[in-house]
């Protein structure tokens, strides 16, 4: 059945009802008298103080690889400038900057050895050359003045072995540069993996030296939160250039609160809320709505239900009490209305787009069409058709509570 009929049928019913009631009809139900009255429509929400402005504790330069959180000073413990807060697993580094240091080694090596390898034959070379320089001279100084002392044979020889000469000189000096050039080669290759695994070793021991994380300053630690809300700790894996953690300024601080997805409607910013920490009940707290999420979102893993996320800017500080981490609950006051008339949502009938109440006529019950305000959850701003004095039915006749 769509809502339009079940409007119509309880219309229906309830003029029945009312057709069907004698003049004590007012007898048989609960009435309430109009009065003005300050009317406010606020929600409960529930959530922690947080500082509105901190200085981020981070990883320590050295590597953009992940770091593993070894030991961690307490969260929201008092820490002292220069006192050590964090310090991170460095095993991963020492193993891997001694493996660096091998390779850096071996390429040294390799490197020494195409040296030797390189004057040894150079050196093969040059004695080689020396032994051609000499035949070429003496085949330079064979005198063919006189042919007919040689025959024409040997002539011929001698001519053939000094052209031979000159060629194999030429071809060991293209070969000594041969040699030079494939050397070169070699030795460049292994100059840029000596490079790459310099690299490493400087990465690795820079974290090393950047194994530890100090306090800037005097204040409160307050570590970060994941994704779902869980606090860092020890064995949290952490990136550089990502908050660990915090030291809150504690003379600004602000409320987060958690609104659930079906309230929150109403709410923007500059609404006043008043709020509570739960241990301290006596010591009430004012602020001002400063900013709400875009969207709602789950704020655990296995837990679909989703939240917005409302941000509260305190108009009070004191570092003794409103501290970090402190559970406050909060009434936001969403909207609110000076002398005027409130009533029961109860007592609020609706068929179609219009809605009416009963109202006291002498022994009997009439209905009467009024336009609505502010809306609560319950109660509802009267604008128009009633007035103060008058009395209405809190449920029809025949629905008294039992």
């Amino acid at each position: 059945m769509s809502g339009r009929a079940r409007d119509f049928v309880a219309t229906v019913v309830l003029a029945a009802l009312l057709a069907g009631c004698s003049n004590d009809a007012v007898d048989e139900v609960e009435t309430i008298t109009l009065e003005r009255t300050d009317f406010n429509v606020s929600l409960l929400a529930s959530g922690e103080l947080q500082a509105a402005e901190s200085t981020a504790i981070m990883p320590p330069p050295g590597s953009r690889a992940p770091r593993t959180i070894r030991w961690l000073a307490p969260n929201y413990s008092w820490v002292r400038e220069g006192e050590v807060v964090a310090r991170f697993d460095v095993s991963t580094a020492e193993r891997e900057a001694s493996t660096a240091g091998i390779e850096i080694d071996k390429v040294d090596l390799q490197v020494l050895g195409k040296e030797r390898e390189l004057q040894r034959l150079l050196s093969e070379l040059g004695n080689d050359l020396e032994i051609l320089d000499i035949e070429k001279l003496m085949a330079t100084e064979f005198n063919f003045e006189n042919e007919l002392a040689y025959s024409r044979f040997e002539i011929i020889d001698a001519m053939r072995d000094r052209a031979l000469l000159d060629y194999k000189s030429g071809h060991l000096e293209n070969k000594k540069g041969s040699y030079s050039e494939r050397q070169g080669a070699e030795v460049a290759v292994l100059a840029a993996q000596r490079s790459t695994q310099e690299s490493k070793f400087e990465e690795q021991q820079l974290m090393l030296e950047n194994r530890e994380v100090t306090a800037p300053h005097d204040g409160y630690f307050v570590t970060e939160k994941s994704w779902w809300g869980q606090p860092i700790d020890v064995g949290a894996t952490v990136f550089s250039g990502n908050k660990l953690a915090s030291i809150p300024n504690l003379a600004k601080m602000e409320a987060t609160l958690q609104v659930l997805e079906t309230e929150a409607v109403g709410i923007v910013t500059g609404q006043k809320v008043d709020l509570l920490v739960d241990a301290f009940p006596d010591r009430p707290l004012s602020g001002t709505v400063s900013a709400i999420t875009a969207t709602a979102a789950p704020i655990e893993r296995d837990n679909p239900v989703k939240y917005f996320m409302v941000t509260v800017a305190l108009d009070q500080s004191d570092p003794e009490w409103i501290i970090p981490g402190a559970i406050v609950t909060a009434t936001i006051n969403i909207s609110q209305a000076g002398e005027t008339i409130a009533i029961p949502n109860q007592a609020i009938f609706r068929e179609g787009e219009s809605d009416w109440v009963l109202v006291q006529a002498g022994s009997a019950l009439e209905r009467r069409d009024i336009s609505l305000g502010l809306r609560g959850p319950n109660r509802s701003q009267v604008l128009d058709g009633l007035q103060v004095g008058e009395k209405i039915a809190l449920f029809p006749p025949g629905k008294a509570e039992s």
